[in-house]
């Protein structure tokens, strides 16, 4: 069986890897499974091949899956073929006890065990209601159950998407529920709601659950890409970005194909870029003071070019907001800097109502994203993300409580993602990262001198022009 086992994995890599085109996305705070030890990987189950999917999902594990009677049972052929590969024999209809028994005898000598706890094929797209039997052997066992979803999509010219997710620990069961049932039933539960949890993720985030395919935005034509490809490598090789995720879930914050709403904090000239950056694969563009803008001609190209949103903040500038919620209705990627001015100081300045109207005249999820750096060459530039938070909208017009209370929430999403941030560093980055803000901030000064004075050039123009018209 051993030699007809590797004979069988050996001949199937290359047509698995040509049939199987499987892109994997990781829902947990840590790309990386500190875990070493034996896992049980729950999958949804869509067709026959999953089993293959699931061996490629975790390259490096060898899996014994649980199969039900009808199918191991189906030609002597096939059943000689499942047992070399790996195969629990599951009775469905008597309810067999001893392939969970074996199973768990299996992971207590260190062995990975796969099983499909639907225990069915799903016909409708849904999810079918779990058994018991993955909760079973992770109580019996103590090896943690890895929850997964795939949206089933195999065979060539299709691409199985997989999100694998947090490890359920069963220790935290043993401890708040007293009888094997009650424990089995409540890991069971939540077993189920995460990979619903990640079906939705996937429902509400990629073009491919509606049968479309992802769009490419008007705005980013030639010149936005190849500003953004060339600055790319620039910002890797300088700032050595590190990403930190609130948790699992905010990790999917940065895959999602359909446009958001990214809010942020502002503390330089080129946050704007770094954002482009951490979200290099969507195409966002970015709302910008026009003030600030016109005082620098590069400047100004630059930010057209990367398809900026100019605003006027010295009143009510209707047109861009006229914009802004077009391009949230079409998808498009928006960032916004509630704060409206750079802040230099370690706290966040009160936020600004702007983001948060938008999100809730259009109904967009909002992606909260914390920059913590000292903003100087070769030392790393720290992003916290959130998950995404999701007003209910309410009108065209929401209301002044409704948008003080998104405010309110926003700000303090922003502020915990400072904290996870300042926890995450080390205390001698924290200190340069104050350091580097107290130098900023002094020329803060000296910009607002320029900016005051461009504006009473501009407007000293204007006022000739008019004499001489006169």
């Amino acid at each position: 069986m051993f030699l007809v086992r590797w004979f069988l994995i050996i001949n199937s890599i290359i047509p698995a890897l040509l049939f199987f085109n499987i892109k994997r996305y990781f829902l947990r705070a840590k790309k990386k499974l500190d875990y070493k030890g034996p896992i049980i990987a729950a999958l949804n189950h869509t067709s026959f091949l999953d089993y293959v999917c699931a061996l490629m999902a975790f390259p490096g594990r060898r899996f014994y899956v649980l199969v039900s009677a009808k199918f191991y049972d189906f030609n002597p052929f096939l059943t000689f073929l499942v047992k070399a590969m790996g195969v629990i024999r599951v009775d469905a209809v008597s309810g067999n006890m001893d392939a969970v028994n074996k199973a768990v005898k299996l992971l207590k000598d260190g062995k990975n065990i796969l099983i499909f706890p639907e225990g069915h094929i799903e016909t409708e797209g849904k999810l079918l209601e779990f058994g018991q039997a993955a909760a079973l052997m992770s109580l019996g066992s103590g090896a943690p159950i890895i929850p997964v979803y795939h949206n089933g999509k195999i065979g060539p010219g299709k691409r199985d998407k997989m999100f694998i997710g947090e490890p359920i620990f069963p220790d935290n069961y043993l401890i708040t529920e007293e009888t094997l049932q009650d424990q089995s039933r409540a890991m069971t539960k939540d077993l189920y709601d995460t990979i619903e949890k990640y079906r939705q993720f996937y429902l509400d985030n990629f073009y491919e659950a509606e049968g479309k395919k992802p769009r490419k935005h008007k705005h980013a034509d030639f010149l936005y890409n190849f500003v953004k490809i060339t600055a790319y490598p620039g910002i890797w090789t300088l700032m050595h970005p590190k990403y930190i995720y609130e948790n699992g879930m905010a990790r999917g914050t940065r895959l999602r194909q359909k446009g958001m709403l990214l809010v942020s904090n502002h503390s330089w000239w080129i946050d704007a870029p770094f954002m482009y950056y951490v979200f290099f694969k969507l195409a966002p563009r970015c709302i910008a003071a026009r003030d600030v803008a016109t005082i620098n001609k590069m400047w100004e190209f630059f930010e057209k070019t990367m398809g900026c949103i100019m605003l006027d903040r010295s009143g009510f500038d209707w047109g861009a907001i006229r914009t802004c919620i077009d391009c949230l209705k079409d998808d498009v990627p928006l960032l916004v800097f509630p704060e409206g001015h750079m802040n230099y100081d370690d706290k966040l300045m009160p936020f600004m109502s702007g983001a948060v109207m938008l999100a809730l005249m259009t109904g967009v999820p909002v992606a909260p994203v914390y920059m913590h750096s000292t903003y100087k060459p070769f030392r790393k530039q720290v992003y916290v993300i959130g998950e995404l938070i999701k007003f209910d909208r309410t009108s065209q017009m929401p209301d002044n409580n409704s948008v003080n209370l998104a405010n309110d929430l926003l700000y303090r999403k922003l502020t915990e993602l400072r904290q996870i941030a300042i926890r995450e560093s080390s205390p001698e980055f924290n200190r340069a990262v104050k350091a580097a803000r107290v130098k900023m901030k002094a020329n803060l000064e000296r910009v607002n001198g320029q900016i005051k004075e461009a504006q009473e050039k501009k407007a000293g123009k204007e006022v000739k022009g008019d004499n001489d018209n006169a």
